[in-house]
């Protein structure tokens, strides 16, 4: 069977691997020169796209056409016949769209010193030599070309990639930082670094409204803050851009005859389906998302492709294979009341990891209450809402319910059936006989294996559902979010259940009789797989026999991804691949070998 997958970044690249996998043909075709999309132009992420686009680039049935879009395409029967700009003609039994996403370019803005958030990376890339002199003062401005009147989604991704920015550019200079935001959109352990940073001395400012007057010394931003319009100068302004849809798609959605959305978006029939036969979508085709999503629903896509996916999720929830857990619901104020408030803040990072699972469920409730005819605020630090989740948000406000945002040193207390915010540009009391807030809810994530919690972002990123080769974490305990995700988990865990069992892994072994345990193996390992365990060993010394531990290194091969850190950098040269010890085998026979007759 040929797959045709439409896009060459990451999440084409991950379908491209689920379909070589089961043994299929995969033709990616990319309309630019090079592969990787979006994340081949993030410095600190090209690396990792090669490193994962390098472990099939030499498979036998991968075709990969670069600098190609297609002209045409033809249905017949069961197949595809697709003619490409550069004159090849294709035949595929189904194709994947991975067209990826369109960076907004605000030609309204930029200049010398006002930079695109992907121009800023390539200038503070170490490849790039020097920063400049005058890098003293950096401001970092969120939603540009996003969550407005013209295209009203959150990119989802912006703030994770700015606070990223923030952390890349601490490394190579230590210039003063201001952000100017209007929600933290952060995800899972991202809100830690934004705790790190703001005690570091970077600036956090909630302001909307910004002007930039650029000249040859820096730029002078004026905002709004607190009701006061401010003016401050900075050296460089960096503006967080948003990411729209490819505008290929149109064209794509016209010669293969799937539908859009009203945003441009491939519209899902079903989870990762089309409404055209045998057309799959993966990645920014289906909306703003960050790299792991992609990796996911691009592995979710290659699962449609060629399996059967509703055989393959009956067999994976009989193996166990697939975990989950019902989410709290929102217990609804009872009795007889007019007005209710919602708290959607906490000072605890940990719990703020949650704060996109409270934002949808909090406001979901807000609207049940505004219908019911109560007067319904929430108070909120930051509304968590990506991508679509930012429709839903934008309909409660339109609907009535009242959203108070606090402002950077702005409190939020409740007390004898009112609310008060206060800070130093405002002091509000409002009536709220009913009040719930987010540490309500905060012992339902206590002792839960969350995937986003437990994990690291290079192991979510390429591993976006795998606890263990016997646990792939979906819904709530993957990470707790809007509800349209899980089914999209359930196809993303398939692609790497699948990917698991096929891969003939060699996993490094221990030779416990050398182990010092000196743990340098465990030091390195960036899975957490190697433990250091006390063993007992009976000692002989004058008198009675003892016993002493002596601490050995162990392998988790449900954790280890045999990347053999740990074989390069023991002292002792105890831990090994067995290829190793099979290769001195073989170079021990053929050194015992008669010598080859020479002409």
């Amino acid at each position: 069977m040929n797959v045709l997958i439409l896009g060459g970044g990451i999440s084409g690249v991950s379908a491209a691997k689920v379909v070589l996998k089961e043994g299929h043909n995969a033709i990616i075709v990319e309309n630019t020169p090079e592969l990787g999309g979006t994340m081949a132009r993030i410095a600190n992420c090209r690396i990792g796209f090669k490193t994962f686009f390098d472990e099939i680039k030499d498979h036998p049935s991968l075709q990969v056409i670069r600098g190609a879009s297609v002209t045409a395409a033809q249905r017949k029967a069961d197949a595809f016949t697709v003619t490409l700009s550069d004159g090849k003609v294709v035949e595929a039994h189904r194709v994947i769209m991975a067209a990826g996403l369109s960076p907004y370019d605000p030609v309204e803005y930029k200049g010398k010193r006002v930079l695109t958030s992907l121009e800023y990376d390539a200038r503070i890339d170490q490849k790039m030599g020097e920063l400049p002199e005058d890098f003293n003062k950096i401001g970092f401005f969120l939603c540009v070309g996003s969550r407005s009147k013209e295209y009203p989604l959150c990119s989802s991704v912006c703030c994770s990639y700015t606070i990223r920015e923030v952390k890349w550019t601490l490394q190579r200079a230590k210039p003063e930082i201001a952000v100017f935001y209007n929600d933290l959109r952060l995800f899972g352990q991202e809100f830690y670094l934004e705790k790190i940073y703001r005690d570091a001395g970077v600036r956090f400012v909630r302001a909307n409204s910004r002007y930039f007057e650029e000249d040859e010394e820096g730029v002078t931003v004026r905002y709004f803050v607190d009701g006061v319009l401010r003016e401050e100068r900075f050296n460089y302004i960096v503006l967080a851009i948003g990411l729209r849809p490819n505008p290929g798609l149109k064209d794509l959605s016209a010669l293969f005859g799937f539908s859009l959305n009203e945003y441009g978006f491939i519209a899902e029939e079903e989870p990762l389906v089309t409404d055209a036969p045998d057309v799959f979508a993966c990645g920014g085709a289906l909306e703003p998302m960050n790299i792991k999503d992609s990796i996911l629903t691009g592995f979710g896509a290659g699962v449609l492709a060629v399996k059967d996916a509703e055989l393959l999720t009956a067999a994976a929830r009989e193996e166990g294979l697939l975990r989950d857990e019902d989410p709290p619901e929102i217990v609804m104020p009872d009795g007889d009341f007019k007005s209710c408030a919602f708290y959607l803040g906490t000072d605890d990072p940990g719990d703020a990891m949650f704060t996109e699972y409270m934002s949808a469920r909090f406001i979901e409730a807000a609207r049940k209450l505004n219908e019911a005819g109560k007067t319904v605020y929430i108070v909120t630090k930051n509304t968590v809402m990506p991508s679509y989740d930012e429709v839903t948000f934008e309909k409660a406000r339109r609907e009535g319910v009242i959203f108070i945002n606090l402002e950077e040193g702005e409190t939020f207390s409740a007390s004898d059936g009112a609310i008060r915010v206060a800070g130093p540009g405002r002091d509000l009391t409002l009536a709220a006989e009913r009040v719930i807030s987010f540490d309500d809810y905060t012992d339902h994530f206590k002792g839960k294996e969350f995937l986003s919690v437990f994990r690291s972002e290079p192991q979510l990123r390429w591993n976006p559902t795998r606890w263990s080769r016997k646990r792939y974490h979906i819904g709530f305990l993957r990470h707790p979010r809007d509800r349209r995700w899980k089914p999209r988990e359930v196809l993303g865990a398939l692609g790497e259940i699948l990917l698991d069992r096929e891969e003939e892994r060699l996993y490094p072994t221990v030779e416990e009789e050398r182990c010092s345990g000196c743990g340098s193996c465990k030091d390195a390992c960036p899975q957490k797989a190697i433990d250091i365990a006390i063993t007992e060993k009976q000692v002989s010394i004058f008198g009675p026999i003892s016993s002493t531990g002596i601490p050995k290194a162990h392998v988790d091969e449900d954790a280890c991804v045999a990347c053999g850190l740990c074989v390069s950098t023991c002292p002792s040269d105890v831990i090994k691949f067995p290829v190793e010890e099979e290769k001195h085998k073989v170079e021990e026979c053929m050194a015992h070998l008669p010598a080859e007759k020479t002409a």
